[in-house]
C-alpha cells in the first residue's frame, strides 16, 4: 500500500521534528497533524476497511507501530521539556518554607461533580432511575447487543481500548451498555438515565479526551412511545441543564446502528458579549448529541421477545459543560490547577 510506505518514509522527519521541539505547543501541533483525530495516520487507518482481512491485519500492524513510535517520541519530549522547565524554575525561583500556611479555602465541588448531581436530581425528581454499570465491558454488551456489526470501524484498536490478555474485553466506549444490562435484568417498562465514564482511543487536545463522561437516556415500554415523546424529553433536559425556561429543539436524520430512525439533536442559541447562550429565540443551531428510536435488534439482543417501543439519547457531559460555562478547551476541565476549581465553584 503506497500510502503506508509514505508514512514509513516520513516517520524519520516526524521524529526529527519532535526531537527539535522546544515547546508544548510545537509538540501538540505535530501530534494533531499525525495521530490526532483528523491526523494523517488516523485518516490512513480509516482506509484499511477497504482492504482484505489479511492486508488489513498486515498494514494495521505497520500503522500501529508507526503510531506508537510517534506517541512514545512525543511523550519522551514532553518529559524532557518538563524537566528543563523545572530546572530553570529552580534556578530563578525560591520558596521560603518557614512561612506559615494561610488557607482560607474549604474546598469546592468539581464542575463534573456539580453537573452530575444537577442531572441526577432532575431525573430523580421525575421518577427516572439513575444507573451506571461496569467500565470494563465485554464485546457483546458494548457492540453486539447494540447492533454494531463486526466490521464497524469503532471496533478497531485505533478507536477502542482493548484489555491485553482478555479476549473481547475492553473499556466501554459509551454508557449504552447500561441500557442492555437494565433491559435484560428488569424487562419493560423502563425509564432510566445513565451517567458514567467512557473511553475512546482519541488523543488529548482542545476538543477530545481519551476519557470522558456520557449521559444516556432510555424510555421503553410495550408500545405508545413516539418521536414526539423523545423531542419533549430532550427539551426538558436541555432546559434543565442550561437553566432556561424553554428551548427550541431540532432533530436531523442521522445513522446510528442501535436506533431506527436515528437523528442528531440541535438546539437554538445566540451569542451575547462573545458568550454562547441557549435560548428558544436564538438565530443559530448548535449540535448537542444523538438520539433515536431503539432498534428492534437491540430489543431482541436484550431478551425482549414481545412488543417493544422506545427512545434513547446520548450526550457528552464535558461538551455540555463547555457550552454552559464558555470553556473552549476540554483540558481545562481535567486540569488540576485549583484556581480553575475555585473559579467554577
Amino acid at each position: 500500500m503506497q500510502l503506508i510506505q509514505e508514512m514509513e518514509q516520513r516517520l524519520a522527519g516526524w521524529l526529527e521534528a519532535i526531537a527539535g521541539s522546544a515547546t508544548f505547543a510545537a509538540l501538540e501541533k505535530i501530534k494533531v497533524e499525525t495521530i490526532g483525530k483528523s491526523g494523517i495516520l488516523t485518516t490512513t487507518f480509516k482506509e484499511l476497511s477497504n482492504l482484505s482481512i489479511d492486508d488489513r491485519k498486515l498494514f494495521g500492524e505497520k500503522l500501529n507501530k508507526i503510531k506508537n513510535t510517534i506517541g512514545a517520541a512525543i511523550s519522551n519530549q514532553v518529559k524532557l521539556i518538563e524537566n528543563l522547565t523545572i530546572t530553570e524554575k529552580l534556578k530563578t525561583e525560591t520558596l521560603d518554607v518557614t512561612l506559615p500556611v494561610v488557607n482560607d479555602s474549604f474546598g469546592s465541588l468539581h464542575l463534573i461533580t456539580q453537573s452530575v448531581r444537577r442531572i441526577r436530581d432532575h431525573y430523580h425528581s421525575r421518577g427516572f432511575m439513575v444507573l451506571d454499570g461496569p467500565e470494563i465491558e465485554s464485546d457483546f454488551f458494548n457492540f453486539d447487543a447494540l447492533n454494531i456489526p463486526k466490521h464497524h470501524p469503532a471496533r478497531q484498536s485505533h478507536d477502542t481500548f482493548y484489555i491485553d490478555g482478555f479476549d473481547e474485553t475492553l473499556l466501554r466506549t459509551h454508557t449504552s451498555c447500561v441500557q442492555i444490562r437494565t433491559m435484560m435484568k428488569m424487562g419493560l417498562p423502563i425509564r432510566m438515565i445513565s451517567i458514567g465514564k467512557t473511553y475512546r482511543n482519541d488523543p488529548l487536545d482542545a476538543t477530545h479526551s481519551p476519557m470522558f463522561h456520557q449521559i444516556e437516556g432510555l424510555v421503553v415500554d410495550k408500545g405508545g412511545i413516539t418521536i414526539g415523546h423523545l423531542k419533549s424529553e430532550l427539551r426538558k433536559f436541555v432546559a434543565a441543564f442550561f437553566e432556561v425556561q424553554d428551548v427550541a429543539i431540532r432533530l436531523r436524520p442521522s445513522y446510528f446502528p442501535f436506533t431506527e430512525p436515528g437523528m442528531e439533536v440541535d438546539c437554538r442559541y445566540t451569542k451575547e458579549n462573545g458568550r454562547l447562550k441557549i435560548t428558544k429565540d436564538g438565530d443559530s443551531w448548535l449540535e448537542l448529541g444523538g438520539a433515536g428510536m431503539v432498534h428492534p435488534n437491540v430489543f431482541r439482543a436484550s431478551g425482549i421477545d414481545g412488543p417493544a417501543q422506545g427512545f434513547a439519547f446520548g450526550f457528552g457531559l464535558e461538551r455540555l459543560i463547555m457550552l454552559r460555562h464558555g470553556i473552549t478547551d476540554i483540558r481545562t476541565i481535567f486540569d488540576t490547577d485549583v484556581r480553575n476549581i475555585r473559579h467554577y465553584a
